[in-house]
């Protein structure tokens, strides 16, 4: 189950006011991907406009910080994909025997 951020934990990551109202251009829309096996199709994608992607380097302070930075973003990721797995494929996903 993916957790939220608590409200502390988001105050310690520096950002800027959200505005009432916005406008977005296409050429605004961001994209990042994993290709698949083949590099010709994406598996999976994060995409939208004000994509905001900030790390709080006060507690990033080393190689190992970031490490289990990377690693806890791909939990959240991991637990989106299973998820979404079993609420559309849940014959696909099937205890081993």
């Amino acid at each position: 189950m993916m957790t939220d951020i608590n409200k502390k934990d988001a105050e310690d990551i520096q950002q800027d006011p959200i505005p009432e109202t916005i406008t977005f251009h296409t050429a605004d829309r961001m994209t990042y991907g994993a290709l698949g096996y083949d590099g010709n199709e994406l598996m999976a994608f994060i995409s939208g406009y004000d994509l905001e992607i900030k790390f709080n380097l006060r507690i990033i302070n080393s190689l190992a910080d970031a490490e289990a930075c990377a690693d806890a973003l791909a939990q959240v990721f991991y637990e989106a994909l299973m998820e979404q797995l079993i609420n559309e494929k849940a014959d696909f996903v099937k205890p081993h025997h």
